[in-house]
């Protein structure tokens, strides 16, 4: 199988759609036998279905970083609706709270990628704007004001949610290489003085206009000097995973014929942790 998208949509779906090429693969090849190593954006203002097809058409296993099903949805929303701890809205200042509210207080969202955090399950439905975002983990209380804020400008699309989609449509061996307990932990140690650095210090603007620009040309590198910055862009989400993802896709890799799609700030480190087990892994620059 090949790991090559960039015979992506022509100009005219370019045009009148959302299609965009997908550059952000990787070959990834065990003793002549090949895979596919996917980075992927949870959330994004252009979709790569074309792409996601064609790439997991060829496939036996697809690999996701997690699960996606409503069952997860409901232990994301149940684990992050109910704070224990501190809370974000005390740890932010007046200016800060002042620019979350104004967000907040957009027409609500329709059925969009951002639903993976407010899906609207079981009868539960997201707060109230005049109720900020006191009685939600810090986690969960960012998340929501960052998908909110890139739904504005189109954000409803997924590669994760659509490649679960294809796979499941295709019939594939689908595999999450984390349980969503696991994955709830991890989002719980993200630090809160990061995100309270991220909401009030950096440029949101530009940082949405950088990673989209990065992202469809491929320049992880770019990407992820930009990222920095970014609250999950810390050694519990990033570093301390990226041995657990190596290790759980190692032995579908050495099978060859699976494709793997994992958060695009993990590619950097998943495929200098697979170079050195042994495998080539061919694509976009990593440094």
């Amino acid at each position: 199988m090949t790991g090559s998208s960039r015979s992506g949509p022509g100009w005219a779906a370019r045009i009148f759609t959302k299609e965009r090429d997908l550059r952000m693969v990787w070959e990834v090849e065990h003793r002549r036998l090949r895979s596919v190593l996917v980075g992927t954006a949870h959330f994004f203002p252009y979709r790569f279905r074309t792409a996601i097809r064609r790439l997991i058409g060829g496939a036996d296993r697809v690999l996701l970083e997690g699960p996606l099903d409503d069952d997860a949805r409901s232990k994301v929303v149940a684990a992050g609706s109910a704070r224990r701890g501190a809370s974000l809205h005390d740890a932010l200042d007046a200016d800060t709270k002042l620019r979350i509210r104004a967000l907040l207080a957009a027409p609500p969202a329709t059925a969009t990628a951002s639903t993976f955090f407010w899906s609207v399950l079981h009868g539960y439905a997201p707060p109230a704007p005049d109720e900020d975002i006191r009685q939600l983990e810090p986690w969960m209380a960012f998340f929501h004001i960052w998908t909110e804020y890139r739904r504005r400008d189109g954000w409803v699309y997924s590669v994760d949610l659509d490649a679960a989609a294809t796979a499941a449509a295709m019939k594939k061996d689908l595999r999450a290489l984390e349980t969503i307990e696991e994955q709830i932990a991890t989002l719980g140690r993200i630090p809160l003085n990061r995100i309270v650095n991220f909401l009030k210090n950096v440029d949101w603007e530009s940082y949405r206009r950088g990673y989209v620009r990065h992202y469809l040309d491929g320049d992880l590198v770019a990407l992820t000097a930009m990222a920095r910055a970014f609250p999950s862009y810390c050694e519990p989400v990033i570093e301390e995973r990226d041995p657990v993802l190596v290790e759980r896709m190692t032995p579908f890799l050495e099978r060859g014929n699976a494709i793997a799609f994992v958060g695009i700030m993990h590619c950097r480190g998943l495929i200098a942790l697979l170079r050195a087990r042994g495998f080539t892994v061919t694509g976009p620059p990593t440094s």
